[in-house]
Order: structure tokens, then sequence, then C-alpha cells
């Protein structure tokens, strides 16, 4: 947890200082409504809002220091910059050098969320560890989970995301990781690349900025990931080609949405594991968690006793028991074309009558018609009834789920309505889309019908 006086901070930055310099800090927080007594408050300028609007109100909760563009009116001490997002990076960056723990960064288009606290739990059966909640992934989201990590840690497991080029190479300076795992690279925030290829060479922007003397876990079965060994020049492990990587799966057995069963074997170790997790690429993102937790130091026996006992992330594969027989499967914080198709493949080997709820996917740029429509081919192939959800590229999806029970809802309101009116006792209900459709409000209130 970061301990600094304002003038400290003011130091750090080159910054003017108006106040008591003596003021301490003991927490940064962005939102007004989050803050702490003893916090740093950084009046970020948003899309909707303006922080500085809020100084006063973060005063009043007990913030000591805000970090401003321009001075306000406010009982507090106040540290003048010209980019709050730049300077709020450099304090996190300052207090990473001076930290005593070791950080593993976890990246990748897909998976991150899920294999970064898959990770956490593996890790936390032989050390003290702290991590990024939630998302807090982005230029403000990490260096404010960075400055605010609890005493004592031996690893931060940090969540590394982007959007656009350059944003992995301000994190990675920032985060200066010991180790570094890569899931894979999809077609993701394609509307800010030209192709793959070019969100390839972004995700690699991380890699100059790990120690030399610290890992980089590779999935060697992507070979863009594969080919990043060669940026390099420390400890490289790979992951999930047999025979040609440090830990691979064999014996595999699907156990539908009670999880699998499967040995990890290679040269980190051999033993079996049972994942409550369901699919397949859910025992990948234990494999990817396992070597660079075997490669840490956790011995085998305390990896395979932590996976067993592995819950979904929040909105990431959480399966819910309503009456009447029916499970819903909420996945609803995000999508993508390759992560729905994984969703689709497993719920097509469910038993009773399969739903799948589908939004749109967000950011794919001049593709997206193209995705969208092997979306439905898929979804109409794994599903009786298919739900489509968002704009007319979601119109579009429905359209291409040709042969099987299609609906079309333009909001997760209308979708709401028609899912109730088509459930069945005894139904698998997939809710899938990205976060901007809000699918997560179906989930919330097929839940309360069911309370």
């Amino acid at each position: 947890m970061i301990r600094r006086t304002a003038a400290d901070l003011a130091k750090i930055l080159g910054a003017r200082l108006r106040g008591d310099g003596s003021a301490l800090v003991r927490g940064v927080a962005i939102d007004s409504r989050t803050v702490r007594p003893g916090d740093l408050f950084v009046a970020l300028r948003g899309a909707r809002a303006d922080g500085h609007d809020f100084v006063g109100q973060a005063a009043a909760s007990g913030a000591t220091v805000a970090l401003v563009a321009h001075p306000v009116s406010a009982a507090l001490a106040q540290i003048v910059v010209s980019d709050a997002v730049a300077a709020l990076q450099q304090i996190a960056g300052t207090e990473r050098t001076g930290a005593a723990y070791r950080l593993a960064a976890v990246t990748g288009s897909i998976g991150k969320t899920t294999t970064k606290e898959i990770l956490v739990a593996l890790l936390g059966s032989a050390f003290r560890v702290g991590l990024t909640g939630g998302n807090r992934n982005s230029e403000t989201g990490f260096p404010l989970e960075l400055c605010n990590q609890p005493d004592g840690i031996e690893w931060m497991v940090a969540e590394l995301g982007m959007s656009h080029a350059g944003e992995l190479d301000r994190l990675g300076a920032v985060a200066q990781p010991d180790a570094a795992l890569y899931t894979v690279v999809a077609p993701v925030h394609l509307e800010f690349f030209r192709d793959i290829d070019a969100i390839a060479e972004a995700k690699a922007e991380l890699i100059p900025h790990i120690r030399t003397d610290g890992a980089l876990v590779l999935n060697a079965a992507d070979p863009r990931v594969a080919m990043f060994a060669t940026r390099f020049s420390g400890r490289v492990l790979r992951y999930g080609v047999p025979g040609a990587s440090d830990l691979w799966i064999e014996a595999y057995r699907e156990r539908g949405l009670l999880g699998s069963r499967f040995e990890l074997t290679g040269t980190l170790g051999a033993f079996g594991v049972e994942c409550p997790l369901m699919g397949r690429h859910q025992a990948n993102n234990v494999l990817a968690a396992a070597t660079l937790a075997l490669a840490l130091g956790v011995p085998p026996d305390r990896v395979a006793s932590a996976a067993s006992k592995l819950q979904p992330a929040s909105r990431r594969g959480e399966l819910h028991a309503i009456p009447g027989g029916i499970t819903l499967v909420d996945d609803s914080y995000n999508s993508s074309p390759e992560a729905a198709k994984v969703l689709l493949e497993l719920l097509a080997t469910s038993a009773g009558r399969r739903v799948a709820v589908l939004g749109e996917m967000l950011e794919l740029g001049s593709a997206s018609s193209a995705f969208h429509r092997e979306l439905g081919r898929r979804a109409a192939a794994s599903a009786d009834v298919v739900v489509a959800v968002g704009g007319p590229i979601a119109a579009e999806m429905a359209r291409a789920a040709d042969g099987t029970e299609t609906h079309y809802a333009a909001t997760a309101s209308e979708t709401l309505d028609v899912v109730r009116a088509l459930l069945r006792p005894g139904d698998v209900v997939l809710v899938k889309g990205s976060r901007g459709v809000g699918l997560d409000a179906v989930v919330d209130g097929l839940l309360r019908v069911a309370r």
C-alpha cells in the first residue's frame, strides 16, 4: 500500500504543490464514491464526467491529496499536473520499483481474467498473493490497483489489457514484470487494428519490460504467441503442444457442466487434475496458469489441490439453477468470435433443450458482419433456440441462424421478455455477449423471477 506525503509525490512528479505538503497518502482512488480516508484522489476527465467536479466530495470522504490538472476549491492538498493519467502511471511505477514483491503479468486476447484468477489460486497455495481486481487491466485501472496492494505480499498477479497500440508498452513500463504469461492472440479490438498480426505486435510490447532474470510463458499452440520466444533472452516456458512444450494436457475427459478431468504432463511434472470449471477452454486456462505456477516453485500436489477448488469468475461461466430444472449459464461479461465458439461447442453437448442468447460482439471493425454471420451459423448447429441481441449486426446473426428457432431483440430489456416467454422446464440457457450489450441484466432478471 502506498505511503507517501503530498510533498513526496510532488517531487516524484516534478509538479506544483498547493497546500499541506505533510498530508499523508495511504491509498489511491479515481472514483469519488470509493474514496477512503487517506486516499489520493486522481481527478480524471472522462467522456461523461470530469473528476475535478468531485474533488470536494472526495475531500469530504477523507481524501488528503488530489491530483488535478488545475487547482479547485476544496479543503485538501493538491498536486497540479498536465496529464493525470501519466502522473498516476509515474507514481505507480515508482511504487513498483521500490516494492519487495514480484509481479506476474497475464495478457492475451481472451481468457486473461479467468487465467489471472486461476494463477492467483495456484500461487496462493504457496505464497502470499495480491492481484488486480475485476477487469482493472487498463492504463488507469492497473496503476490504481498497484498502488493499493496490501502489505506483505510475495507476488502480485496483474491482468494487463489493451485495445490500441502502445498501451502495453506503457503498462509494461509500470509493471516491470518478473514473469509474463500469454494466452492467445485472437480477433478482438479489430476496430483499432488492420489485422490479427497487428494485434499480436501490440501484445508483444510487454516483452521488453520483463526483467531479464524473469520468465516468459507462451502458448505453443498459438503460432503468433509461440513466435514471441525470439523476443526474450531470459527463461522461456511453453505450454499446450504434447511433446513440444514444458506442460500439456493428456487424457482429457469432459464432464459437461460439472467440469473435466485431465492429466498435466511434461518436463515440469505429471499429475492428475479434477477441474470444476466447465469446458476444454477452462482446462487450457488451468494449463497456462499451472505452467507458470510450477515454474515459480509451487509443488504439483498444491497445484492439483488448488485447481480442484476453482470457481468461475463473476459472469464468466457461472452456473445458476432456476426452478423447473432450468440451468442458466452466465457468461455475459464479454464476448469474441473465438470465445463464443467455445461456449457454443459446450452448449451443444448439454442435455435438454439448448437456448443460446447471444449479444453483439463489439470492436470487430470491418470484419464484424462476417464474424456475426459465422456465429449465427454455429449457433444454429449448437442450439435449439437462438436469441440474437443488439443492432443491425445482431439482426444479421439472427438471419444466419437459419434452420432453428430464432428470435431477435434490440435491447437487453426486450431480450428478457423474449427469454421469459420461451423458457421451458429442463432448458439449458447460455447468455453471452459483449459488455456494451448489457446481457448481465437478462441474467439478473431471470434470477429475480426465480427467487
